[in-house]
C-alpha cells in the first residue's frame, strides 16, 4: 500500500509537470475594451473549457494547437474515450492527423482524422478517439499533424499524456469488518 501511494504521488507529480508545461499562460484580466482591427477574421468557435493543450515537440503551436479531454478516468482494461480539438491559427489548405500510442496503451478507434480541406483560422476541428489501457503506468499518445498551408507542407508532433491506474482491488464479500480494539490503559505501579 505504501508503494502504491508513492506511485500515485509520482504519477500526479508527472501529470502536473506535463500540464504546466503546456505553454498556456494564466489569463489576465484587462479592464480596457479591446478594439479589433477592421480586417481581423472573427473568432467563430471555441474549445471546451475542460480541454487542455497537448504538449508540442517544438514551437509549432503558433500554427496549430491540439487540445484534448479524457472523458473517463484512465483505468486498466477499460475503454477510455478522448475528445480532441485541433485549432489552426492561420488558414490552411489541408490537414491530416494520425494518433499513435505506445506499448501498454492502444488506440482502438479514431486513429486517423482527415484529410480535411480549406481550414479557416481559429475554427476548431473536433475528433473522437478511444484508447484501451492494458497496464498501469504513464503513457503518451502522439498526434502527428500534417498540414499544407502558405508555408508549404509541415509535420508537427504533439503529445497527449495518459496516466493509467490499476483496477481497484475488490474486498471479498465474506471478509468481516472488525471494530477497532481498545488498548488497555497502563496500570500504575503497585502500592
Amino acid at each position: 500500500m505504501f508503494k502504491s501511494r508513492h506511485r500515485a504521488a509520482f504519477a500526479a507529480m508527472i501529470c502536473a509537470c506535463v500540464f504546466s508545461a503546456c505553454g498556456d499562460p494564466p489569463e489576465q484580466k484587462d479592464v480596457s475594451v479591446p478594439v479589433a482591427p477592421a480586417n481581423a477574421p472573427p473568432k467563430t468557435a471555441s474549445i471546451g473549457k475542460d480541454m487542455v493543450a497537448a504538449v508540442s515537440s517544438a514551437a509549432s503551436s503558433s500554427v496549430i494547437g491540439v487540445h484534448f479531454a479524457l472523458r473517463a478516468p484512465p483505468t486498466v482494461n477499460t475503454a477510455l474515450p478522448v475528445e480532441v480539438a485541433m485549432v489552426p491559427h492561420r488558414d490552411l489548405s489541408s490537414i491530416v492527423v494520425r494518433f499513435d500510442s505506445q506499448d501498454g496503451l492502444a488506440v482502438t478507434a479514431g486513429d486517423i482524422f482527415g484529410p480535411k480541406d480549406n481550414l479557416k483560422s481559429e475554427v476548431p476541428l473536433t475528433h473522437q478517439m478511444e484508447l484501451l489501457p492494458m497496464k498501469e503506468g504513464i503513457f503518451t499518445v502522439s498526434a502527428i499533424v500534417e498540414t499544407d498551408g502558405p508555408d508549404g507542407n509541415s509535420t508537427r508532433v504533439f503529445s497527449i499524456p495518459v496516466i493509467v491506474a490499476a483496477l481497484p482491488a475488490a474486498v471479498p464479500a465474506d471478509t468481516p469488518v472488525s471494530a477497532p480494539t481498545a488498548t488497555p490503559a497502563p496500570q500504575p505501579a503497585g502500592n
